[in-house]
């Protein structure tokens, strides 16, 4: 059964991200995470699965000078069990986040939101 997770990214922090690609644990990007996010700027994509495990990974982007990452994790498995959602900035309060969206039904739509610790 088909499941599909759109993740939506809302950069607040005033610091241009810079990905470090990686491939999903399970699924593929349909519309994959761009190479940077603009200061104020946003992005989406969607990672999709059709076999026996739902769409999971780790999308990891870090400041243009490298010193801080943040990592987008998501997991949106098959059958019964909860899908789950986490944002991991290191050092821990190199900024700060809320997660929003439905974490129910096959089709999902979450959306990060990243905001500076002041």
């Amino acid at each position: 059964m088909a499941r599909s997770v759109k993740m939506t990214v809302n950069n607040n922090t005033g610091k241009v991200l810079k990905l470090r690609p990686q491939e999903p644990v399970h699924g593929k990007f349909t519309s994959g995470p761009p190479a940077t996010i603009e200061a104020s700027g946003s992005w989406t994509c969607t990672t999709r699965t059709s076999g026996s495990y739902g769409p999971e990974g780790t999308v990891t982007y870090e400041t243009d000078g490298g010193n801080t990452t943040v990592e987008f994790y998501y997991n949106h498995p098959v059958g019964s069990g909860a899908s789950s959602y986490r944002v991991t900035a290191s050092p821990s309060d190199s900024m700060g986040y809320e997660i929003k969206g439905s974490f129910k039904g096959h089709d999902q739509n979450i959306t990060f939101e990243l905001y500076p610790i002041s």
